[in-house]
């Protein structure tokens, strides 16, 4: 399942090039989280600061691997 959680008005998304499961895309615009590769490492959330401060701020790790 992919949820949605940047409309990525970045030059290019860091959290996408570091996700190891490669279980981030980019999608018409926007960065998605597929939650079937998702472990909840937390990776993306330090490489970027939208991810880390704002898209994810209040997403678990159960609803970023799709269990919510």
């Amino acid at each position: 399942m992919l949820n949605i959680i940047c409309k990525h008005a970045c030059k290019d998304c860091y959290a996408l090039r570091v996700c190891a499961l490669q279980a981030i895309e980019e999608q018409e615009g926007s960065i998605y989280i597929d939650t079937e590769k998702c472990i909840g490492c937390g990776s993306c959330k330090t490489a970027c600061v939208a991810f880390g401060y704002k898209a994810l701020e209040d997403k678990t790790t159960e609803w970023l691997m799709g269990a919510t």
